[in-house]
């Protein structure tokens, strides 16, 4: 009797998932364990191994197409059965979710072409099979260099004489991005405000601390989300969400802190929890490690869940101001543009200062003028006077 392999429960709250990639296709004879496909959760992908072996008879649904927790995604033509306890359409639900735990992307059992889910994507949209490059990580690991450099060597890549792509496909996590700023932006009136820092203290205390800790790597988020911490214990209006269903603005109990990173993928926002109960160094660390995590595409849902506020920052290339796009249901999200060096006005002197931007854009239905601009100031006097954070 075949065997019907459907969605499973991944846990979290998940209802649903996008087929990213199918690592399988009809006729292939399966080995238990084996990944299957890669679906795409809250920015979140993961690959799905078969908790049966047998020929691949039929696979359901196209690769970016939206699917149910409980939808069948694969028929199977079992050969001796599954490895545990099985139901009459399968496997039993509690045997799936652990065969699915515990084979994680990356691990010792997906040896053959080993990568993580954002290098397959990318070998796929230029066009490379991951069968003819040479991994040069851990393991033998493909990395996105891998990739880039076998390009460089096959004329028939998208990439190999014209150095540009014709189309990448719409969706995963581009597709998700795009569904939820227009849903931002379709729901909270927003409006910006921006003003500048004079941050020379701020980057005499980052060198200071760079010093101290011998950490080189210490950039001024972990600063300024220490700043932006301070600021909203006595805002709390903008650690809030607004819940339309109930008409009620929810005051967040925690104050975490959605980091937006860049990735090859898309911007994904991975959440620094409890800020306030974390010293600059345990952040900067944090954040380190999330951002490493979401270049590999290996982040965990948890990891994006939970924000109250978000900070996102272009570092030296920030530009001078930004209308940035609030992470709804949030109420508020702070730019962050780079320090350069400018002429200024002190005591009737033109003196050169460390000058940064920073762009707050806030609901508008939530959060007044007066008290964004309030935060904002609050932020600003932080900043210039590190001395007041508790960094440690």
């Amino acid at each position: 009797m075949p065997y019907e392999f459907k969605l499973p429960d991944i846990g979290e709250g998940v209802v649903e998932g996008e087929i990213i990639r199918w690592l399988i296709q009809v006729g292939d004879y399966l080995e238990e364990d084996q990944p299957m496909v890669e679906v795409m959760t809250d920015k979140v992908t993961v690959e799905i191994p078969s908790p049966v072996k047998g020929k691949v008879l039929e696979t359901i649904g196209s690769e970016g197409e939206i699917v149910d927790v409980g939808a069948t995604l694969v028929v199977i033509d079992a050969a001796g059965g599954p490895g545990r306890a099985a139901s009459a359409s399968g496997v039993a639900e509690d045997a799936v979710r652990t065969r699915f735990e515990r084979v994680p992307v990356g691990s010792p059992k997906q040896a053959k072409n080993l990568a993580t889910p954002a290098v397959r994507r990318f070998a796929q949209e230029m066009g490379l099979e991951l069968a003819r490059v040479q991994g040069s990580g851990a393991g033998g690991r493909i990395t996105r260099q891998d990739v880039e450099r076998a390009m460089g060597q096959n004329p028939d890549s998208p990439r190999g004489n014209e150095g540009v792509a014709d189309s990448i496909p719409y969706r995963g996590i581009r597709r998700k991005i795009g569904d939820h700023l227009i849903a931002a932006k379709r729901f909270a009136p927003h409006y910006t405000y921006v003003d500048e820092v004079d941050a020379t203290s701020l980057v005499e205390v980052r060198s200071e601390f760079r010093r101290q800790h011998d950490r080189r790597d210490i950039t001024y988020l972990p600063f300024i989300i220490k700043a932006c911490v301070a600021g909203l214990k006595k805002h709390p209006i903008l650690n809030s969400t607004l819940d339309e269903g109930k008409k009620l603005i929810r005051f967040q109990p925690s104050l975490n802190i959605g980091v937006a990173t860049a990735t090859r993928e898309g911007l994904v926002v991975p959440v620094v929890k409890k800020a306030d109960k974390k010293s600059v160094l345990e952040i900067s660390k944090l954040i380190r490690s999330l951002a490493q995590l979401a270049r590999e595409g290996t982040l965990r849902a948890e990891d994006l869940r939970e924000g109250t506020f978000t900070i996102t920052s272009l570092g030296a290339l920030g530009g001078i101001l930004a209308t940035p796009i609030i992470n709804y249901p949030e109420v508020a999200i702070l730019a962050v543009h780079k320090i350069e060096e400018r002429p200024v006005v002190r005591d009737g002197e033109v003196v050169i200062r460390s000058i940064m931007n920073l762009s707050l854009s806030l609901d508008h239905r939530v959060v007044d003028g007066v008290v964004g601009a309030a935060f904002l100031g609050d932020i600003i006097s932080y900043l210039e006077n590190p001395g007041l954070l508790s960094i440690n």
